[in-house]
């Protein structure tokens, strides 16, 4: 069977298993596969260790070899060869977050497949594990293995990947579906930077935030009537937060100037938080505090200008009371370092191949474990392609920043970068011409994809351009026929890489 008769035989294979495919993703979809505290031989804890079961358990059912490597990942194979031809998908998911409106453990809906991990990987992991089926079924010689790779930590440290290589053979070539068509064949590296602000504990001339003051003079005071209580936002650092909320214990009487001066910093805090979607603010004020609750959008840390971050637009907020705040100047530190282009930590860099880094703020807390009340903000930083990672962590840490201040560099992943005169890239990219007519050039990404873990590894798909991409936001979905035709595609991707 050469190509075109492969690809023709698809045609009636794909079909009839529409609503198998489907049923498939729906029940992956339904095993709430965060990570979490390992417990034994379950490393991202017991939900990973069943979504990553899962899919060794359907592969079996096809008559696909499996193996689970101590369960960080786990393949199916098909074919024999010293040669393999390989794709990587991860079932680990982010948080559902809030803001859905179809159910986010799984929904069919006027044409589309809702729920977390729908796009970001679960429907691409469906779709390889379809394809190897497809090809095994074709009967067609293979001169290469085919194996698909499904591992368990990808969106929190490719901890999988990594434990998976240090066990198992690295391919001859290979490619990840998760990032988009028609190709991705250099990706940013990235860095995750910590900022922790130590807050003062007293407020103003009362003794304490929350202490009467019926002389009325701390109203008038130009110094500082509000200390920061609690602080929460965000839940990963590579998400864009789209929720945020504050607690300031506030002296008694001055809630309305608290409010007032709040209110009036709104349009500046909007534009900085910048993004699509509106920035909106809640106050709530009771006897000696002012809470805040802010809401944006989210998106992916790598495109953080698609979202609107509640968490940035918060902290500029709080920052805006200036010498009426307690730490008001670490807190305005914290919100300026939140600068997408990395300007607020002395990073900002850009090349011709991957083009400017990108700085998110995904995660704001309010600390009380240690020796005093602090707030802890983690950045995740996408770096471009010709930037030197050590460099960039040099100057993050030598960054001018106000006492009481600490910025910390926590983790630096290196930039990837694949010849796109090479043979995989050629092949993928003539596969995907074939299939859609679309002669867009391949691309470089800020996202990290498992293709970082092989050599000469590119993303391939799973989002066609004018498709909707919806990976860590609210009512994640991917079309019924999006999935068949991912089906479809890594099916020819893997017939001309084996045969």
């Amino acid at each position: 069977m050469n190509e075109k008769e492969f690809a023709s035989y698809l045609d009636s294979w794909i079909e009839p298993k529409r609503d198998e495919i489907v049923d498939c993703l729906l029940r992956l979809l339904r095993i709430p596969s965060v990570g979490a505290d390992p417990v034994e031989g379950k490393p991202f804890g017991e939900e990973v260790d069943k979504a990553l079961r899962f899919v060794t358990g359907e592969a079996e059912r096809f008559g696909m070899k499996t193996k689970n490597v101590d369960g960080y990942a786990v393949h199916a194979e098909i074919g024999s060869g010293e040669e393999m031809a390989m794709t990587l998908t991860h079932v680990d998911i982010v948080p559902t977050g809030s803001g859905w409106t179809k159910d986010a453990l799984g929904e069919v809906s006027d044409g589309y497949i809702y729920g977390r991990g729908a796009q970001d990987n679960k429907g691409p992991t469906v779709a390889c594990l379809y394809a190897l089926r497809a090809l095994k079924e074709s009967g067609v010689p293979l001169k290469r293995r085919v194996r698909h790779v499904v591992g368990g930590n990808e969106e929190s440290g490719f901890r999988c990947v990594r434990h998976y290589f240090e066990v198992e053979e690295k391919p001859t070539y290979g490619f990840s579906p998760d990032a988009m068509f028609p190709l991705v064949y250099a990706e940013k590296g990235s860095m995750n930077i910590s900022v922790a602000v130590k807050l003062g504990e007293s407020v103003g001339i009362c003794d304490a935030a929350g202490s009467s003051c019926d002389s009325g003079d701390c109203a008038e005071s130009s110094g500082p009537i509000a200390g920061l209580e609690d602080f929460a936002g965000g839940e990963r650092a590579n998400i864009v937060g789209d929720r945020a909320s504050a607690t300031l214990r506030v002296c008694k009487g001055c809630e309305d100037k608290v409010i007032s001066l709040l209110e009036s910093a709104i349009p500046k805090a909007r534009e900085f938080a910048g993004g699509p979607g509106p920035l909106e603010f809640e106050f709530e004020k009771g006897n000696g505090y002012v809470k805040i609750e802010a809401k944006g959008k989210a998106a992916h840390a790598s495109v953080p200008e698609e979202g609107t971050n509640a968490i940035s637009g918060l902290l500029y907020l709080l920052g805006s009371l200036g010498p009426h705040l307690v730490s008001s100047e670490g807190i305005a530190f914290a919100a300026q370092a939140a600068a997408t282009g990395g300007e607020g930590l002395n990073i900002k860099c850009e090349d011709d191949v991957s083009g400017p880094l990108t700085c998110n703020l995904g995660i704001g807390r309010f600390d009380r474990t240690g020796d005093g009340p602090v707030l802890r903000c983690v950045y995740n930083i996408r770096f471009p392609v010709r930037a030197s990672g050590e460099e960039l962590r040099e100057r993050a840490l030598a960054c001018p920043h106000p006492e009481g201040v600490e910025v910390d560099v926590m983790s630096v992943g290196k930039a990837h970068y694949s010849d796109p005169e090479s043979f995989l890239v050629k092949t993928l990219l003539r596969i995907y011409r074939d299939e859609t007519g679309d002669n867009s050039p391949p691309m470089a990404i800020g996202g990290g994809t498992y293709a970082k873990v092989i050599p000469g590894g590119v993303a391939y798909g799973p989002v066609r351009p004018g498709v909707a991409e919806t990976a860590h936001q609210a009512d994640e979905r991917i079309a019924v026929d999006e999935l068949m035709f991912l089906v479809r595609i890594y099916a020819r991707a893997l017939y001309a890489l084996a045969v």
